[in-house]
């Protein structure tokens, strides 16, 4: 059966050890981080530390702000995309999908950093 869900959450299971705050994807039904260019259903908000764990990821077409951690230096109010191993960066390619609008600075690698997330 078929299932609805109105909110920002979902429960799914991780394929493997998956970082917090990381963009995440569906292969083969459980969790695995986006990839530079490959479309993202949410952010992870707990570390998943092996396969089979369930996690709560906040959807991507939620309301509000999230949490993202960064993969390098941006300024507040860049707008950031997915970019490998399921950080964000401002760096925009023709192959990368918007995650929001950072309204922090990231000043180094794996800053954690408040997105504005939504409709593009």
């Amino acid at each position: 059966m078929s299932q609805m869900l109105d909110g920002n959450y979902k429960a799914f299971t991780a394929g493997g050890a998956l970082g917090i705050f990381t963009l995440v994807k569906l292969t083969s039904g459980v969790l695995s981080l986006a990839a530079l260019g490959e479309e993202f259903i949410g952010v992870l908000m707990q570390e998943a530390f092996a396969a089979g764990d369930v996690c709560n990821v906040r959807l991507r077409s939620g309301s509000g702000t999230c949490k993202m951690k960064a993969s390098g230096a941006f300024s507040q109010g860049a707008v950031v995309y997915g970019r490998a191993s399921g950080l964000i960066d401002d760096i925009s390619t023709t192959s990368a999908i918007r995650a929001g609008i950072a309204l922090e600075a990231a000043t180094a690698a794996n800053d954690i950093v408040e997105v504005l997330t939504g409709s593009p």
